[in-house]
């Protein structure tokens, strides 16, 4: 190898990884108070979904609907931080992360999981479910960021 070529390597591996860092998309931002009606279809006692209340029946289980807060206090990168409250159980712990590519959003909470779509800056297309001997639980909902 020529000592230009040499050089002309040298300069390439030290270039390509400063592109490749630059063109790393920033995290959506999930920090802020988000909003929305779930509908949810419930399948024994779940602690977000008292049979007694709100609900309908759908054979043998039910289907309720009322309002869930996701509380977005802290955010570090694609990793962020909260509460999820609901209006019979408020300050639930919540964790989630940000997809690579931004499109996603994936959270746990004490109970279950949720995944969610990022549809525009203030809105996301969240789905809910958990599974355990006593219950389970799956529904979507639009949350959206209050201003």
């Amino acid at each position: 190898m020529t000592r230009k070529a040499g050089v002309l390597a040298l300069a390439a591996s030290l270039v390509l990884p400063a592109l490749v860092f630059a063109q790393t998309p920033t995290p959506f931002d999930m920090k802020g108070i988000w909003q929305g009606n779930n509908e949810g279809l419930v399948d024994g006692p779940a602690t977000h979904h008292p049979k007694e209340v709100t609900s309908r029946p759908a054979g043998k289980f039910h289907i309720d609907s009322q309002t869930f807060t996701y509380t977005i206090d802290g955010q570090d990168g694609r990793f962020f931080w909260g509460t999820m409250s609901s209006q019979f159980v408020n300050n639930i712990r919540m964790l989630g992360t940000v997809s690579n590519d931004g499109k996603w959003v994936y959270m746990v909470t004490k109970e279950g999981y949720i995944d969610a779509q990022v549809v525009d800056h203030d809105t996301i297309d969240a789905c809910y479910r958990h599974v355990n001997a006593e219950s389970a639980v799956v529904g979507c909902n639009l949350m959206r960021r209050q201003k």
